[in-house]
């Protein structure tokens, strides 16, 4: 290799230059040493070359492969989940000679009602089963909305009925009695002083009918089999007419009058929820909810929301637990069935808080509370 020199050397000397290091020349003469260095050069491109080839065919490769791979992973998932549901069918139907393809419609069917919403299968199914509630009394006539089922008494005797509310079927009467003192709680409640004691008692209403589909079904009339109690407002006040409704719902059941009955295919009865419904569950409500002041106009409707807040009491409002609704709730949709996406009646429509600064608050009683008055009065609800 060749020396360095330094360029500070003999820096008094005008004539000289700094000399910097520079490789070696390569003698031109020198061919064996210039092949060495192509063959050498090509070798490595060739192998660059060959091992670029390798890694981009190995990553398409893994990127297929990861494809397919995923694909076979979500179609044996979605495989495996059919396969366990068919069988919890198949286990709960052994035995009963039920064929393949029945067992597949009942998957089909009930996959179906798992994603469709309660709108949808109250518009196609719950219509049918709603009623309208004509009952006439000695001084008014009450407008309400009520649904079937099906139930066996005490004696085994399996027949169908109508749920309504209590307040729909029963109407208010008051006596004036004697005189009282004058205070408001003994005018209502009784005194021995002065001034008027008005008593108040409630009273089936004397003609009670039902129709079906806007009255398509025809006409039917009715009587009642149990009915709860509640609390009457008269004038925009709260009147006690009696302490029943601190132990009894707002709940009344009526059974069919002689035969005529409407048809079980066309207008099949609801089954009752047997477990509580949650937050932000989504319900619909049908019933005839009377068009301004004019009830006798009231159409079959149905409205929609959500459960706002889950079962709780109302010790102001009567016995048994409530569900707050933000569906629409208007008079006339008394009675009616507050139903979730299965078809089942979760609540039973009971009123709504009516203030200029209240908006979307309603309560219907829960079906907790309509199973526990149907068994305090020997009937058991049958499924459909």
């Amino acid at each position: 290799m060749e020396n360095y020199d330094n360029f500070f050397n003999n820096v008094n000397d005008p004539e000289r230059t700094p000399i910097y290091h520079t490789p070696d020349p390569v003698d031109p003469k020198d061919n064996n040493s210039r092949k060495r260095f192509t063959v050498i050069t090509i070798l490595f491109v060739v192998i660059a070359v060959i091992m670029c080839i390798a890694i981009v065919a190995n990553v398409v490769v893994l990127a297929s492969m990861k494809s397919q791979v995923s694909q076979s992973y979500a179609d044996s998932m979605t495989e495996a989940l059919r396969e366990e549901y068919l069988k919890a069918i198949e286990e709960y139907l052994d035995g009963r000679e039920i064929t393949e393809d029945v067992i597949a419609q009942i998957e089909e069917n009930v996959i179906k009602e798992l994603t469709t919403s309660a709108a949808v299968v109250a518009g196609t199914k719950t219509v049918y089963s709603t009623v309208q509630i004509v009952a006439r009394g000695e001084k008014s006539t009450s407008y309400g909305s009520g649904f079937l089922i099906t139930a066996t008494n005490s004696k085994g005797e399996t027949a169908r009925y109508v749920v309504t509310n209590a307040h729909v079927v029963l109407e208010t009467v008051s006596e004036t009695t004697s005189s009282g003192s004058g205070n408001w709680w003994d005018d209502h409640f009784g005194s021995t002083g002065g001034g008027t004691t008005t008593s108040y008692s409630f009273k089936q209403r004397e003609t009670i009918t039902c129709s079906l589909m806007n009255g398509a079904s025809g006409s039917y009339e009715l009587e009642i089999y149990a009915c709860g109690s509640y609390l009457e407002v008269i004038d925009g006040t709260n009147i006690v007419v009696d302490e029943s409704y601190t132990s009894l719902p707002d709940l009344a059941v009526l059974y069919f009058k002689g035969d005529e009955q409407p048809d079980e295919e066309e207008y099949p009865s609801l089954n009752i929820a047997t477990e509580g419904a949650d937050y932000g569950d989504n319900i619909a409500i049908v019933g005839y909810p009377s068009p301004g002041s004019d009830p006798t106009q009231a159409i079959l409707s149905l409205s929609t929301g959500i459960i706002s807040a889950t079962e709780h009491t109302l010790s102001s409002w009567g016995a048994g637990t409530f569900y707050q609704t933000d569906s629409a709730i208007n008079g006339g949709n008394s009675g009616g069935p507050m139903v979730n996406n299965k078809n089942e009646v979760v609540g039973i429509v009971e009123s709504k808080i009516v203030t200029e600064n209240i908006e979307n608050i309603g309560y219907a009683v829960t079906s907790m509370t309509l199973i526990d008055f149907l068994a305090d009065n020997e009937l058991t609800p049958v499924t459909v």
